[in-house]
Order: structure tokens, then C-alpha cells, then sequence
């Protein structure tokens, strides 16, 4: 097969648009709770590391210098979007691997960070890809897997953990909100039974006479 077409293959166009729908989400972020947040998250990030992985390996790169398309200001209102938007939640502890097997350093991370990163691989990629041309097509897909390997596939692996754990607290922490009240208001409805039947066993009108002694 010819690489120009693997490039335009099915397959490498679906990768794309699934960029482009993780970019635009990120873009526009949605107005709706964290927790959908996390959900929306967790699915996206889910698929394209399944996805990244089945890149075509197409070799070397035709341009030694690989053009970039988001700016540093570009870059930095996408994270202060998401930390405002993340809040409280952003920081986690992280792991950085020191370079030899098996050790490794417990580090502070940022969520926010992270997807920003992400978001930056992949509109680099998609803008790129999106020119047209059989050499920087080329240089995107082999540019992508090489930064896949060696960056932003083992964030997107940490983001995927963090997230999962906010989502799955948040739920438990719902959880355990809602069995609460039911305990309440079953407590309550169980009281009401019991006046109820204290006042139907015992209550008579002559409890509402007062003994003055006189028959």
C-alpha cells in the first residue's frame, strides 16, 4: 500500500476527528457539572489511547523541524480555563520515573496541566495533518506517535487515574448524601407510625376529662 494512502485512510481520518471532537470540547468547554466533566473525560481519553495506538508506523519524518501551531498564549487560556473550571480539585500526587528501572519520584501534578498538554499534542497534530500535503501528513502521524511514546501517552495515562478516582469519590460521596436522607426519612415515617398507633391504641375522649371527684 501506497503511504499517501494509509494516510487518507478511514482508520487515520477517524483518528483525526477524534482529535478534533477532544479539542473543540476542551475549546468550549461545556457549561455542566464537574462529575459530567470527569465522565466525558474518562471516554475521550479512554478512546485515544486505544486509538494512538493503532497509528500506522510510517518511519522517519520528511522535515527535520516539525511546525507547531499552538502559541504560548493559546496554551496558557486553556489551562487557566480549566484550573478555574477544575478548582479545588486540580492538584494530585503524580509519579516521575528518574530514568532507572524501578524508581521512581512521588511529584505535585496538575489535571489542568495535563490535559492542556494533551490538548497541545494533538492540535499541533490535527493542524498539521489538516495542510494537506503527502509530507507534513506524513510528519504528523510519525510526529504523534513518537510524542505519544514518549510524553503525553503516559500523561494521558495519569490523567485517566486521577479522574477516575475524583469521578468514583464524587459518586460515593452522592451515595452516601442519599442514603442519609432516605435514613432520615424513614426514621421520620417510622415515628409518625408509632404516634399514630400510641394515639389510636390509647386516645379516648375520656382521656379529656379531668377527674374534679364528681360522678
Amino acid at each position: 500500500m501506497k503511504k499517501i494512502d494509509i494516510l487518507i485512510a478511514p482508520e487515520t481520518k477517524e483518528y483525526v476527528k477524534l482529535c478534533r471532537r477532544y479539542i473543540e470540547y476542551i475549546e468550549e468547554l461545556p457549561d455542566e457539572k464537574v462529575s459530567d466533566f470527569w465522565q466525558v473525560q474518562l471516554r475521550l481519553l479512554n478512546e485515544l489511547y486505544i486509538s494512538t495506538l493503532r497509528l500506522p508506523q510510517l518511519g522517519g519524518h520528511y522535515s527535520l523541524e516539525i511546525e507547531k501551531f499552538v502559541t504560548e498564549r493559546e496554551y496558557n487560556k486553556i489551562f487557566a480555563k480549566l484550573v478555574a473550571y477544575i478548582g479545588a480539585l486540580d492538584k494530585f500526587a503524580d509519579f516521575s520515573d528518574l530514568g532507572r528501572p524501578g524508581i521512581m519520584k512521588v511529584i505535585d501534578a496538575s489535571i489542568s496541566e495535563t490535559l492542556t498538554d494533551i490538548y497541545q499534542e494533538l492540535k499541533d497534530f490535527v493542524m498539521l495533518y489538516e495542510t494537506g500535503t503527502l509530507e507534513n501528513m506524513n510528519d504528523s502521524v510519525v510526529e504523534c506517535v513518537e510524542t505519544f511514546g514518549q510524553y503525553w501517552g503516559v500523561k494521558l495515562l495519569s490523567a485517566l487515574r486521577i479522574i477516575h478516582i475524583n469521578l468514583y469519590e464524587h459518586r460515593y460521596a452522592e451515595a452516601q448524601k442519599a442514603s442519609r436522607k432516605y435514613d432520615e426519612m424513614v426514621d421520620d415515617e417510622a415515628l409518625d407510625d408509632v404516634l399514630d398507633e400510641d394515639l389510636d391504641d390509647n386516645f379516648s375522649l375520656e382521656d379529656l376529662i379531668i377527674d374534679d371527684g364528681m360522678e
